[in-house]
């Protein structure tokens, strides 16, 4: 039998076993070192918690549903605005009853929460500007905010509503 002549001559190195566990090896290493790296990240830059005491707001949720009946029963319309002034974002609160008259002697506050991270909450006292009307001001980053306004008489709070704030 003659020997068949070929134009194929391997180079470099074989392919040994050795050289094919080495491989592996630096493959998942590097795939367990960047999964490290961005499981450790994540752990610093987000805790996972929504409120700085998660116990205390489960035992006071009874409160906070007696609450919501006693605001639902009042009846009020709160809208907000949004306006764009060279210190920020002004946003005005208008308060009007079951009757649409304006509700007035309240003591207002906004509290400003960006979803991502609480770095950059904001709270304000909002002041009355007319009957019915508060208007406070912050400096926001552009993006998506929460806006929960909080409106009380005498220390005991009557209405809280959140919502959504686009900053652009």
């Amino acid at each position: 039998m003659a020997k068949e002549e070929s134009d194929y001559h391997p180079a470099g190195r074989p392919l040994t076993g050795r050289m094919v566990l080495a491989i592996l090896a630096a493959f998942f290493g590097v795939m367990l070192a960047v999964n490290f790296i961005f499981a450790s990240y994540a752990v610093k830059t987000f805790s996972g918690l929504d409120s700085d005491n998660p116990y205390d707001s489960g035992l006071a949720y009874n409160k906070e549903i007696e609450a919501a009946r006693a605001q639902a029963a009042l009846g009020w319309t709160v809208d907000l605005t949004r306006t764009q002034e060279a210190g920020g974002s002004q946003v005005t609160v208008t308060v009007k009853d079951k009757a649409g008259q304006p509700v007035a002697g309240l003591d207002a506050a906004l509290h400003f929460y960006f979803p991502a991270t609480r770095k950059l909450d904001r709270q304000v006292v909002a002041a009355a500007v007319a009957e019915g009307v508060y208007s406070g001001a912050a400096a926001l980053a552009p993006g998506r905010w929460d806006v929960e306004v909080d409106l009380s008489r005498d220390g005991q709070r009557l209405f809280r509503s959140r919502n959504p704030l686009i900053v652009e």
